[in-house]
């Protein structure tokens, strides 16, 4: 198995129908008397998805009561057995130890005529195996102030279930468990503190698969903290925030970045410990003043789907956080193939007629579309991110678009803000896209000087009849018509008396191949 746990789908053991009376077999249901206390969950667990044993993180919450004569409840005591019963243990006399006896029953099968109990059982790794260890008569939880954690488990020897006939593993098994005091107060979003004004940073990494990642971050800082938004594709919109210490900027983990498929999620960091597995703990970057730049001293950075345990859906290391000498803008060439979420998320989405559709991303099939209104014509925009153009040069725009069996409509614009009103120059007229074959649209076009800055922006406008289907657009590009058309570009925010390429990364002047490169506000051609 992957040392970093790769997400998987929640399987639930499914019980059969209860016997006549759950106290027929000692199984307890109605919640004991005592002080209830609720705790999050975290450690790991072992179940089945279809013929196929798992391993996943806990998650959710448990119930205990503590009631008199040290007796200490458990509620569905196995994160992946979704049962109601509560089984007991003993707090010891100096409050530190809870010992749960094995044998417990906590469910009924009616199906299989059988009874599902507590007990410890090996698992075997190679041949996907478990076997009840019988000269385990309980487990003990070490009790703490703040933590209540299974003591003695591992991967390979854990608290699970059994049918009690048979003596078979009943598909679910914790281990590495521990429970802290639930305080919903810390899935509070991060916010950007008012009158901080971010700016725009190149973010690069490599996913744990090796796939390699580059796309703009915004990054605010106020005093000694440090805010960055937009490095996790799924919660684009989400900030996470650290506090700086001489070089350090240190990310406290499980901090709340959002629901992604109604599920919260986190971001933590993660190391590689000696035994070759993965810790979750802070994420730590450092910072290089005299380049502007970030980067990772923690091995990962990692959005979780639970807390206290790695359980990750994206996680990057090899991490660069540079400033974007453009601040956000793109040079020419432009291409966007809407790979990510984030990718999307770049662009501004404007349903000029304020009804229930407009644009939206596809992170399936991995484009955008628009889908019909029954009542209304499309009236909805879709604008790029700052492009830096150049006044008098003439471009070429192309984008991909297809229908989907109704004949659909599009018209694309070029202005100098990322709004309707701006929209003024025309790169494609109105054009019908029928069928189900995907086209290239593309026009040329040159800007006029409007722009203060050097950015433009170019809309694409959904404005297909009412009662169509679905229009969808895929990779958009912008490139220079000719080549060879190299002008100064009016951009106070690039001139400095660095070489950038045209992704803006700053160049060694000494050694730089041919090709075209930004340097003190110019397109300098180097042969």
């Amino acid at each position: 198995m992957k040392k970093l746990l790769l997400i998987t789908s929640m399987a639930v053991m499914a019980i059969g129908a209860w016997a006549q009376s759950a106290s027929d077999y000692g199984i307890v249901m109605e919640q004991p008397a005592g002080e209830l206390k609720t705790y999050d969950r975290a450690g790991y667990a072992y179940y089945y998805s279809g013929e196929n044993i798992r391993r996943g993180a806990q998650t959710g919450t448990i119930d205990i009561v503590f009631g008199e004569d040290n007796k200490v409840y458990f509620k569905q005591p196995l994160s992946k057995l979704e049962i109601n019963s509560w089984v007991e243990g003993t707090l010891s006399d100096d409050g530190t130890t809870i010992t749960l006896p094995m044998g417990q029953n906590i469910a009924y099968d009616s199906e299989i005529n059988q009874v599902i109990t507590l007990a410890v059982l090996d698992y075997d790794e190679d041949y996907e195996e478990f076997e009840v260890r019988n000269n385990a008569h309980n487990v003990q939880f070490s009790v703490t102030e703040d933590k209540i954690s299974l003591i003695g488990t591992s991967s390979s020897v854990v608290f699970g279930a059994v049918y009690a006939n048979s003596q078979e593993w009943a598909g679910a098994a914790d281990y590495g468990t521990y429970y802290v005091p639930t305080t919903q107060a810390e899935d509070v979003l991060v916010e950007l503190p008012e009158g901080v004004e971010p700016e725009t940073y190149i973010f690069e990494a490599n996913g744990y698969d090796g796939t390699h990642f580059k796309y703009n971050v915004n990054v605010g800082v106020k005093d000694n903290d440090v805010y960055i938004q937009g490095i996790f594709s799924d919660v684009p919109e989400s900030w996470i925030k650290g506090t700086r210490e001489g070089n350090n900027v240190t990310f406290a983990q499980d901090q709340y970045i959002g629901h992604v498929a109604n599920r919260p999620n986190y971001m933590a960091g993660g190391q590689t410990n000696a035994q070759g597995q993965k810790d979750i703990c802070d994420f730590v970057l450092a910072y290089d003043e005299t380049t502007d730049t970030y980067t990772n001293v923690t091995e990962y950075l990692v959005q979780n789907t639970t807390k206290g345990v790695i359980y990750y859906v994206q996680a990057f290391s090899n991490i660069t956080i540079t400033k974007d000498p453009n601040n956000g803008a793109h040079t020419v060439p432009y291409v966007e193939t809407f790979d990510t979420q984030a990718a999307f998320s770049e662009y501004t989405v404007i349903n000029a007629n304020n009804d229930s559709r407009t644009w939206t991303y596809n992170g399936t099939s991995m484009n955008v579309s628009y889908q019909w209104n029954s009542a209304n014509a499309a009236d909805d925009w879709l604008i790029t991110p700052a492009l830096i153009l150049e006044d008098g040069v003439e471009y070429e725009f192309k984008v991909d678009a297809k229908a989907s069996g109704y004949p659909e409509r599009l018209e694309v614009m070029v202005g100098s803000e990322p709004t309707v009103e701006a929209m003024t120059q025309t790169i494609i007229p109105a054009v019908e896209i029928s069928g189900y074959d995907v086209t290239e649209q593309m026009g040329k076009f040159t800007v006029s000087g409007n722009s203060k800055d050097g950015n433009y922006y170019i809309g694409i406008h959904a404005i297909s009849d009412a009662d169509q289907f679905v229009l969808t657009i895929d990779n958009v590009s912008v490139t220079l018509s000719d080549p060879s058309a190299i002008e100064t570009i009016n951009v106070e925010k690039t001139v400095d008396n660095n070489y950038y390429d045209l992704m803006g990364r700053k160049m060694d002047s000494n050694n730089l191949p041919a090709g075209i490169y930004i340097h003190a506000g110019k397109k300098v051609l180097v042969k």
